[in-house]
């Protein structure tokens, strides 16, 4: 009787072992970087220097914007010296996105009708990802683009473990105290004056938050602002949006400023980390 007793507490061990193993959680790394026109400030082959750089912080997932000149071979060739086998790229044209990650990206959607820059739709592992970069010049037509992207997302079989990052192009009515100096509205007033194609301010008069505040009464939470405000730049247009369920899981949600980012991109990237069960 004790001989199967001991046995059934062996089992019920291994038992439980075996579940702490299937349920274990660690940290997944996520950077979402505009890299300035294809990173033209790295001039070494194969950019040596800006793949160091992301060695050094071995993302996860690795979100691009401004892709400019890179194929989706060259996006390859790049990702797998840093450690990342899986790579795509939105277009070969203009300023694209892209995606690299440690993990296969399927189920992937590049989408460029009615889009300026394009936005990639993909998942991996378990987690539902977009990466886009919004117009830069025509807040009308930012407005659009958000739209068609939140509306890709409500049609999507499900709501659940969705990441939305890149270059938003827009500011946060969550950041709305910190434009009440004026400069940024009167940046670009002159800007305006300077580029006629340049059309940011709502009737030509005031900042827009439209395009924020559509992603926020999606339900989109703001990962820097809520985990790690500190961290967070007073004026930004970058962002991590998660959904509700994973913001409860992020640890840390913040903008990097190092030697490298200080000269390599007029952007500073965005770095997440958050809690992934196996």
């Amino acid at each position: 009787m004790k001989k199967l007793k001991t046995i059934f507490l062996l089992l019920a061990l291994i038992m439980t072992c075996s579940g702490l193993q299937v349920f274990a959680q660690h940290k997944l790394r996520v950077i979402s970087y505009n890299i300035l026109e294809g990173m033209k400030n790295d001039t070494t082959k194969g950019k040596q220097v800006f793949v160091n750089w992301v060695k050094s912080y071995a993302p996860d997932i690795l979100a691009l914007q401004e892709c400019n000149k890179f194929t989706q071979l060259s996006l390859e060739e790049m990702a797998a010296r840093y450690g990342h086998p899986y790579a795509i790229l939105v277009k070969t044209t203009g300023y694209p996105v892209g995606i690299t990650s440690k993990y296969p990206i399927v189920d992937v959607q590049k989408i460029t009708d009615n889009m300026t820059h394009g936005f990639i739709v993909c998942k991996i592992k378990d987690l539902n990802v977009i990466v886009l970069h919004l117009n830069p010049h025509k807040y009308r037509k930012r407005r659009e683009e958000i739209g068609e992207i939140l509306g890709t997302m409500a049609v999507a079989p499900v709501r659940k473990r969705w990441m939305i990052m890149g270059d938003f192009n827009s500011f946060s009515p969550l950041d709305k105290d910190n434009y009440q100096d004026g400069d940024a509205l009167k940046s670009l007033q002159e800007a305006a004056k300077k580029y006629s194609y340049h059309d940011n301010l709502v009737d030509g008069k005031s900042l827009d938050f439209q395009v924020q505040q559509q992603i926020l009464d999606f339900g989109l939470k703001d990962a820097g602002k809520i985990v790690e405000p500190g961290g967070i730049p007073k004026r930004r247009i970058d962002y991590i949006y998660v959904s509700k369920d994973l913001i409860k899981k992020v640890t840390t949600a913040h903008f990097i400023r190092d030697d490298f980012t200080a000269g390599y991109s007029d952007h500073k990237p965005v770095i997440m980390e958050f809690k992934h069960t196996n």
